[in-house]
């Protein structure tokens, strides 16, 4: 039954301290908190290289984002079925090797025609990479500890997107993009270096003979389509992005026409949104072990859908700040519950597919949201654009709290 699983809430209470202790989990955590950083490293120095330097089009310069976005579109769920077939251990390992490579190269760049199948190229082997972390977590802690590892991850991420862009202005400024290149190439083989340090468990494959390409990913995805859990978190997960995507990528336009405000209200709620998203992962591993999982999905669905509500209604700059403090926080309620939930409930032995679907579907939303957003703003207006937001996700936050009902009775009734 859907809503089976959420009532087997955890006993134990798990600290951060204890997950860190875990030598084997800081290992990954460690290579994580390190890579993303140069990640964002190099991204900002991407741009400052094309946008300033090179003094590209905007066209030019929302290539790089197309380049990134087309081999997680395009082979994110294929992936997903080589990770399950290969060591993740090595997966993990040759993918942060080859991008330390391909790091480097793109300060050797010329020009955007060496520039962008660079950046295609990183993508492309990242695909193997992320599903891969997602099916070794599971592996290095126990079930009850999944949630707070998941948090740590949360923090790190969200946290490198508010300082590394910060450090690459700085290094920019400084020392020139190619600085950038050459320390996001260092932390991939510093992040090698931690992962040949795991010892991570193999999950032995019950792939049969004869099985091809094909069967393996419809298998995924059938596993996704019949289960009523999994399918429900992925689909909120997918929702919540493209609504964070609509209200990120309007946001400024939001504070200008709306607010009549500038720039450092702009800052101040990019600024709250990813302190609080931070603060919300935390709160989520700490308070969050002993509650529904799926409970805390829909929850964070129905905190961010009435925030986007409450500052679209008001148009006041301190009510979109206040809106922003909290909004943060329904952001991690949806990320980390629904990250635990799918590594809890998927077979290990097809949690690449099953992570790399979410991945893809993930990034198709974001772009999608992306390329729309300012398209129907421009028909009916940024507030009215919003309110649609808002509605979306209230509308999934109700179907799950419905669902929910409706299968614990069915579960009682069956019981009885």
């Amino acid at each position: 039954m859907f809503d089976t699983h959420e009532e087997d809430l955890a006993r134990e209470k798990v600290s951060f301290g204890q997950v860190l202790r875990n030598r084997q989990f800081f290992a990954l955590w460690l290579a994580n908190l390190v890579s993303s950083f140069g990640d964002w490293l190099a991204l900002i120095a991407l741009f400052s290289l094309i946008g300033f330097r090179w003094k590209g089009t905007p066209s030019e310069v929302s290539g790089i984002m197309i380049a990134y976005v087309i081999p997680v579109a395009l082979f994110g769920t294929v992936a997903g079925v080589f990770v399950d077939r290969w060591n993740i251990k090595r997966t993990m390992i040759a993918s942060d090797l080859i991008r330390a490579v391909l790091a480097a190269s793109l300060a050797l760049a010329g020009g955007l025609l060496q520039l962008y199948p660079i950046v295609f190229a990183m993508s492309l082997v990242s695909i193997f990479f992320v599903p891969a972390q997602a099916v070794a977590i599971p592996r290095l802690v126990r079930k009850e500890e999944l949630l707070v590892a998941n948090s740590l991850n949360a923090q790190t991420t969200h946290l490198n997107r508010i300082l590394g862009p910060a450090a690459a202005s700085t290094l920019v400024a400084w020392a020139g993009e190619k600085v950038c290149f050459y320390i996001d190439s260092f932390t991939f083989i510093f992040s090698a270096a931690m992962l040949s340090l795991i010892a991570l468990p193999q999950i032995k494959s019950e792939r049969q003979a004869g099985i091809g390409l094909r069967q393996e990913l419809m298998a995924g995805l059938r596993f996704i389509a019949q289960h009523q859990l999994i399918f429900f978190v992925i689909g909120s997960m997918t929702a919540a992005v493209l609504a964070v995507a609509a209200f990120d990528s309007l946001i400024i336009i939001y504070v200008r026409d709306i607010l009549f405000s500038g720039s450092r209200v702009f800052g101040t709620i990019l600024s709250l949104v990813g302190v609080t998203t931070i603060l919300g992962s935390a709160l989520i591993g700490k308070y969050g072990q002993h509650y529904s999982k799926l409970r805390l999905v829909i929850l964070g669905i129905l905190i961010f859908g009435i925030s986007i509500f409450i500052l679209t209604a008001f148009g006041k700059v301190w009510m979109t700040l206040v809106c922003c403090l909290i909004l943060g926080i329904g952001v991690a309620a949806v990320l980390v519950p629904s990250q635990t939930l799918i590594q809890e409930e998927t077979p290990p032995e097809i949690l690449g597919r099953v992570s790399s679907t979410s991945m893809s579907l993930i990034t198709v939303a974001q772009l999608i949201s992306f390329l729309a957003a300012g398209r129907i703003a421009g028909w009916i207006g940024i507030q009215n654009l919003y309110y649609l937001v808002s509605l979306a996700l209230l509308v999934v936050g109700i179907w799950g709290i419905l669902y929910t009902r409706i299968n614990r009775t069915m579960a009682v009734k069956t019981a009885l």
